[in-house]
């Protein structure tokens, strides 16, 4: 505590310095998730204001400079799911200098028998070698903090903040019992989150497979397959470049999504059914998509928008009615009087097409 005067002196001399490593470490860290393709929620960062420092400095009693206190620089990285926090503390390790001895596991921490808040404390500095050590030399050897949490932990955090829930002496036996409930909970579904994303990407290389050999006939169509189908099918990616030559265009795949349930009014319920539907289709798509494409200055379209075409050729082919063309705008319409302009459109286009006996 005899040191707070000088640690806040020098804080003060050196803020500008620390402010610059933040935005420094910040940049850094995102450019990492970019190219290591780690989705983020959330990357925060701080610089301790100096009532927090203060505090910290009189509680613990051990600090006798600025560089001696590892969080001054604090940086938070919150991901979807823990097999990120795994993943992004690996990269972390890789291309910064750690300092192991004041890194903090919270899990592990807690005794087996609890729960409670976890995540990972990393106080690391800028490396002296490797991708990184090219930096202002103002920067060398501060040590700064970064939490790594999932999602669910933050959650936790927050709300144990928000609570003033800061130990076990805090609150009465029942309450805190509850939150240790809560914590395992958390725990359990930051678990299951996982497994089921694990499930989603087995799945998909499944159908993949499937579809790309020609076995996918009974798949029923969902978000994964109509996904792949239009990525990997042979004969939509035959009428994608078909198009794209005719039409002097390039495509841009898109996640099919939205055309679900077009496909669903349409009947198309199986890969099998798509299928179907896109070889009765073929030229009349090919056609449609020429037409329309010749009306605008475009020179990209969306992998969706030849999608579209071809549920288009489709319900000019099985004549549906005005009514129900005007039910499958809808769908991608903001508006009735929107849905109704699309289904003018697509009307005028039958017409046209019926007369050059399409």
């Amino acid at each position: 505590m005899r040191y707070e005067t000088s640690i806040l002196d020098e804080y003060e001399e050196k803020k500008a310095i620390y402010l610059r490593l933040e935005e420094y470490v910040a940049d850094i860290l995102a450019n990492m998730m970019k190219q290591d393709k780690v989705m983020l929620m959330d990357l925060t960062h701080r610089l301790k204001t100096p009532d927090s420092l203060s505090k910290k400095i009189i509680k613990k009693d051990k600090y006798r400079y600025l560089t001696d206190i590892t969080d001054v620089v604090g940086l938070r990285l919150v991901a979807y799911f823990a097999d990120d926090v795994d993943k992004i503390a690996a990269l972390v390790a890789e291309r910064f200098k750690m300092d192991w001895s004041n890194t903090v596991d919270k899990s592990a921490a807690l005794s087996p028998s609890t729960f409670g808040y976890s995540s990972l404390h990393y106080v690391c500095s800028l490396p002296e070698e490797g991708p990184y050590q090219d930096y202002p030399e103002e920067f060398r050897g501060i040590r700064f903090e970064i939490q790594i949490r999932t999602s669910l932990q933050h959650v936790w955090a927050e709300i144990e903040h928000d609570l003033g829930y800061k130990s076990e002496f805090g609150l009465p036996r029942n309450i805190r019992r509850e939150f240790s409930r809560i914590a395992g909970l958390l725990e359990i579904a930051d678990e299951r989150f996982n497994d089921i994303r694990k499930s989603v990407g087995d799945y998909t290389l499944e159908i993949r497979d499937k579809i790309r050999n020609g076995l996918a006939t009974d798949v029923l169509v969902d978000q994964v397959s109509l996904k792949e189908y239009m990525f990997s099918n042979v004969r939509m990616q035959d009428l994608i470049r078909t198009i794209c030559a005719e039409c002097n265009i390039c495509v841009e795949h898109a996640d099919p999504f939205p055309c679900l349930k077009h496909l669903e009014f349409l009947g198309i319920t199986t890969i099998g059914d798509l299928s179907e539907m896109l070889e009765r289709n073929w030229h009349s798509t090919i056609t449609y998509a020429r037409d329309a494409l010749a009306e605008v200055d475009v020179d990209l379209v969306s992998s969706n928008k030849i999608l579209r075409y071809l549920c288009y050729s489709e319900l000019i082919r099985a004549h549906y009615s005005i009514r129900e063309i005007e039910i499958f705008m809808s769908f991608s319409s903001t508006s009735v009087e929107q849905a109704k302009q699309s289904t003018k459109a697509l009307l005028e286009r039958r017409q046209m097409l019926t007369e050059q006996k399409w």
